[in-house]
């Protein structure tokens, strides 16, 4: 089933009053004042979309007091004054998607959907700036996304395609945990749950805590609707399918050579290309139509030759690197090339685990840089990091069980984050148990609210 992503956009238009006393009754005379537009509905090719029963709080030290908006179900676009100044907006329980086909006949049916942002959004009026921000939620219900009102609209989507990222990493660690990845490496438990079938990493003993931490993102429910049916629905799929690929036997993988690793001069190239934070989302591509630049250098390539001990007789795959794609198939985006004896693998630099001996080393914490993971396959981009890019500095106390439980001060790398525009955060230390740093990932998001 396609996964989506809606973005409802508050499309913050600040503009002066022309004269006279601004229609919000708490703002005095002469205050400069803006609009706030909350679009409420959409279409995508010829399906209709729309938010119901919604009532939104809007509060700031500009208001003498809240603001309750309760849009009429049928209105596209409720539009409110208010004075310049800083604002929080807070979607109340209650809320329902409604979706409406072309068929004929067809009416507007409720549709399963998550908030996945953080509610209150917060905002601020500005004097002649368009300032976005967005209350996004997944849903399993077609590819769309409410665009941002009467300015710059546009669609959104996320499937399980975003996951690629983490499945990449999981599948890299596992080939270098093991020597080889098999459709047996993991199962789905009788809870839904992607589980590893290995006990230890014979190769490297380092990979184990990886794999458990991304292993640790299908139990982040409230931001991640969609991990269980996104990796171990996915994995349970390819198993099942796996029988009729003709492969009887996988082949053994090591890495020949890493082709791209993210080093200072790396990032330094990179820091120039970043865009200026705060930005509006531009999408995908720049203004000439190709890839946005600084996605490509962040990908540490690997090269990994893959052969069999001893070639298995009737194999319907021919080569060991068509092989080895196959038996790698329960990890969407790992393999990017396979050919003859070769396999090219590329997964993004928050995902990396490399830590450093002091932030003068670490090339992430540059002046200027930050992961753009807002921007990795569209937006909203991805969210999750690993760990160590929240704390990347060898010996520090994140890495002791004991010391993190106590929540000892880390050295956070920059992240972008997407709320209608990317912005800038400190990735956050996340852990399902401060005690066992196999639970803990990177998080970019704002603060969470008190």
């Amino acid at each position: 089933m396609s996964k989506q992503l809606l973005g409802v956009a508050l499309a913050l238009l600040a503009m002066c009053a022309c004269s006279g006393t601004p229609s919000d009754q708490n703002a005095g005379d002469g205050d400069v004042s803006g609009t706030v537009s909350l679009p409420l509905t959409s279409v995508v090719g010829s399906v209709n979309y729309r938010l119901t029963k919604a009532q939104f709080t809007i509060s700031g030290t500009p208001l003498a007091t809240p603001r309750v908006i309760k849009p009429a179900p049928d209105l596209a676009i409720d539009t409110e004054t208010l004075p310049v100044g800083h604002y929080s907006a807070l979607l109340a329980d209650g809320w329902v998607l409604e979706r409406k086909g072309a068929e004929a006949g067809a009416v507007f049916k409720a549709v399963p959907a998550t908030l996945v942002t953080p509610n209150p959004t917060v905002f601020d009026i500005k004097l002649g700036q368009t300032v976005n921000a967005w209350f996004i939620f997944e849903t399993g219900e077609g590819d769309v996304g409410l665009g941002q009102g009467n300015v710059n609209v546009r669609i959104g989507v996320q499937d399980c395609t975003s996951f690629n990222a983490y499945e990449s990493a999981l599948a890299t660690d596992t080939v270098d945990c093991l020597g080889t990845i098999t459709p047996d490496s993991f199962t789905v438990n009788t809870d839904g749950i992607l589980k590893r079938n290995f006990n230890s990493c014979p190769l490297d003993p380092t990979r184990l805590r990886p794999i458990d931490s991304l292993l640790s993102l299908q139990f982040r429910t409230a931001r991640l609707p969609f991990a269980k049916e996104c990796m171990a629905g996915s994995y349970a799929q390819f198993q099942a399918s796996f029988a009729q690929s003709g492969v009887t036997q996988c082949p053994v993988w090591k890495k020949s050579r890493t082709v791209n690793p993210i080093t200072v001069e790396v990032v330094d190239r990179v820091i120039p290309l970043l865009p200026q934070l705060p930005a509006e989302d531009n999408g995908q591509f720049d203004a000439t139509g190709a890839p946005l630049p600084f996605l490509a250098p962040l990908k540490q390539d690997s090269i990994y030759t893959v052969s069999f001990n001893t070639q298995p007789p009737g194999q319907k795959c021919d080569t060991p690197a068509a092989c080895a794609a196959l038996c790698a198939g329960g990890f969407p985006g790992f393999v990017l090339a396979a050919a003859g004896t070769s396999v090219l693998t590329d997964p993004p630099a928050w995902l990396l685990d490399t830590s450093y001996p002091s932030s003068t080393t670490d090339p992430f914490l540059r002046p200027g840089y930050y992961h753009p993971m807002s921007y990795y396959g569209g937006a909203p981009g991805t969210v999750f990091a690993d760990a160590t890019r929240a704390c990347p500095i060898q010996g520090s106390s994140a890495f002791n069980t004991a010391a993190a439980a106590q929540g000892a001060p880390c050295t956070p790398e920059t992240c972008s984050y997407f709320s209608g525009i990317h912005v800038k955060y400190p990735l956050q230390l996340d852990c399902l148990d401060d005690t066992d740093f196999s639970t803990c990932v990177g998080y970019c998001a704002p603060p969470a609210i008190p």
